[in-house]
């Protein structure tokens, strides 16, 4: 249900940015989601369908890249992507989470006519 305020912001951001850019209808839209984010991709695609009736972005098409947490090496200090792993590909240490990282929702880019 969390997805319905991050959709409704999504898609005024799409019409303020349009507008800017002088796009009247937005076809293609691809999105940044990031794995702890908690965003589930089904439910943002049923709330743009709904929420764009009538909107510059009606009919526009969704894609997702899905971004990774971020982690840090407790033993060396490299950061890494999760990618289902907590220990370093470097020495095998244990890895902590990097604030914020993962959490993303943003668009990467949108296009239209």
């Amino acid at each position: 249900m969390h997805e319905l305020p991050a959709v409704t912001e999504l898609i005024r951001t799409l019409d303020e940015e349009g507008e800017k850019s002088g796009i009247n209808k937005i076809t293609r839209v691809t999105m940044v989601v990031g794995e702890l984010s908690s965003i589930e991709e089904e439910c943002v695609r049923y709330y743009f369908e709904l929420l764009s009736e009538g909107r510059s972005s009606q009919g526009a098409k969704l894609s997702f890249i899905k971004s990774y947490a971020r982690l840090r090496c407790e033993k060396c200090g490299s950061e890494f992507e999760h990618r289902g792993s907590f220990n370093c590909p470097k020495c095998d240490g244990n890895g902590v989470l990097v604030k914020g990282s993962g959490r993303e929702f943003l668009i990467k880019d949108f296009s239209g006519e």
